[in-house]
C-alpha cells in the first residue's frame, strides 16, 4: 500500500540507531506516523522539525503496519520563527495540540489549511501573532466538535452587542440578556470574533480571549481523559506575562 500526500511534520523521535519517527499532520490523510530511514543524518535532518511542510511518500505491507516515509522539503518555516522565542513556543504549542487530540489517520483538510495559514502568521512575524493564535485554539475546537457559538445571543438571538460567552454552554451572550449574571461570565474581546479587529484595539484583551480558549479546551481534553500539553502551558505561562 502507498500514497502520497503534504504533511506538517508534528513530532520526530530516535527509532533504533539510525531511523526516526515522524508524525505528520497530512493534507489528506489526516494524522498517520511513520519511519523515516536515515533520519538522524545531519543531511536531513533538518527537514523534521515541528512545522516544516514536506512532500511525503508513505509505503507499508498492510494498511495497519506504521509503514515507512519517503519525504522531500516544500517549506522549511521553522528557519524563520527558530530566532523568535514567543513565536517559536506558539508553535510548539500548536503541533503539540493536534497531535494530541486529533484522531489517528482520520480526514481533517479543513485543520490542514487553517494550520499552514497560522504557521505562515508566525513565519511573517506579525504583530497580531498571539491574537491570530487564540482564534485558531477555538477554530480547532470547532473542527473538533466542541465549537463555541458566538454568532449570536443564546438568549435574545440578536448579532449585536455580544460581550459574554457562558462556560456552561460555549454560547454568547449580549449585554442586555446577561444583567445581573455577567460576573459568572466569560468577557468576550471583540478580537475573537472580529479578525479585523486592530492590534491596538485587542491588545488589553488577549488575557480574557486566553482563558476562554483555556477554559474549552481543558473541558474538551477531560472529556476525553487527557491533559494539555507541557507546551500549551508554558505558552500560556510566557504570553500571560
Amino acid at each position: 500500500m502507498q500514497w502520497n500526500d503534504k504533511g506538517i511534520v508534528l513530532s520526530a523521535k530516535k527509532h533504533g540507531e539510525n531511523a526516526l519517527i515522524i508524525r505528520f499532520l497530512t493534507e489528506n490523510h489526516g494524522i498517520y506516523s511513520g519511519v523515516v530511514r536515515y533520519g538522524v543524518s545531519k543531511k536531513v535532518k533538518f527537514m523534521f522539525e515541528p512545522g516544516n511542510l514536506l512532500s511525503i511518500s508513505w509505503k507499508a505491507r498492510l494498511p495497519e503496519h506504521i509503514g515507512s516515509f519517503k519525504c522531500e522539503v516544500l517549506e522549511l518555516y521553522l528557519n524563520n520563527i527558530i530566532n523568535k522565542p514567543l513565536h517559536l513556543a506558539a508553535l510548539s504549542s500548536h503541533c503539540a495540540l493536534e497531535e494530541l487530540l486529533l484522531p489517528e489517520r482520520e480526514k481533517c483538510k479543513s485543520i490542514f489549511t487553517q494550520s499552514i495559514e497560522f504557521i505562515n502568521i508566525l513565519a511573517l512575524k506579525t504583530d497580531s501573532w498571539a491574537h491570530d493564535y487564540i482564534r485558531w485554539e477555538i477554530n480547532f475546537l470547532k473542527e473538533l466538535g466542541f465549537g463555541l457559538d458566538l454568532t449570536k445571543c443564546a438568549v435574545t438571538g440578536q448579532k449585536h452587542d455580544l460581550l459574554y460567552v457562558s462556560p456552561k454552554t460555549g454560547r454568547a451572550i449580549s449585554r442586555n440578556a446577561a444583567g445581573k449574571w455577567a460576573n459568572r461570565l466569560f468577557p468576550l474581546p471583540s478580537f475573537i470574533i472580529n479578525k479585523d479587529c486592530g492590534i491596538d484595539q485587542a491588545g488589553n484583551k488577549l488575557y480574557e480571549g486566553i482563558r476562554i480558549s483555556s477554559y474549552f479546551l481543558n473541558k474538551y481534553a477531560q472529556l476525553i481523559g487527557l491533559e494539555l500539553p507541557n507546551a500549551r502551558k508554558i505558552l500560556i505561562k510566557r504570553i500571560s506575562k
